[in-house]
């Protein structure tokens, strides 16, 4: 039994020895190269817009993620990955906060100047240039409603500059239809002078005789 006893160790040893040898190293994590490139990319966006002042809490918490992330990068991956996915998240919650506010702000311009337009009556004046603008301001309408930011902001700021323009026309017609009438009115006046010189000239004429 003694003698048997040794023996046992020893396979017991080589057995764990075994065990061991045969346990892959662990594999270190893969850069998050992905997460990365998106965090970046919802921050330009945020950046694009100004949209950090109207979310400025979240907006603030992503950037510390995307910092501590970065700094992580390379070195400690997994945890690069965690703050990379916090700040990937944050930037999505600063766009959904700050992009309705900012097109409402874009929105609100465009509706003065549609209604400088209408004011001046350029839906008459100006019919046709008023229609095109009316039919892109309606598409930014829709775009806002389906969270499109890209869309919509060209689509208001392009609908402003065309309403803008159709209300320059109409005013420049009224001025002109006014200046006209102003011109007509005084005509009349002074053909009315000439026709009461013409007839005291004629009562005079005739008292002569």
């Amino acid at each position: 039994m003694r003698k048997a006893l040794p023996i046992v160790l020893a396979a017991a040893v080589l057995l764990w020895a075994a065990s061991c040898a045969s346990t892959p190293p662990e594999e270190p994590a893969p850069l998050p190269e992905t997460e990365l490139a998106q965090a970046k990319e919802l921050k330009a966006k945020a950046d694009l817009y100004k949209l950090g002042p109207l979310a400025q809490a979240e907006y603030t918490a992503a950037e510390n993620d995307l910092k501590t992330g970065e700094d992580a990068y390379g070195k400690d991956n997994a945890a690069s990955k965690a703050s990379l996915d916090k700040a990937i998240s944050g930037y999505k919650a600063v766009i959904a906060k700050a992009g309705p506010l900012y097109l409402g702000t874009l929105q609100d311009r465009t509706a003065a100047a549609k209604k400088a337009a209408d004011d001046l009556k350029a839906s008459v004046a100006v019919k046709d240039d008023y229609a095109k603008a009316q039919a892109v301001y309606d598409r930014a309408l829709a775009a806002k409603t389906a969270g499109d930011l890209e869309a919509a902001t060209k689509d208001f700021e392009e609908a402003r500059t065309l309403f803008e323009a159709v209300a320059k026309v109409a005013a420049e017609k009224r001025d002109k239809a006014l200046a006209a009438g102003s011109d007509l009115e005084q005509a009349m006046k002074d053909s009315a002078a000439v026709a009461a010189e013409a007839q005291a000239a004629l009562e005079a004429e005739k008292f002569g005789e």
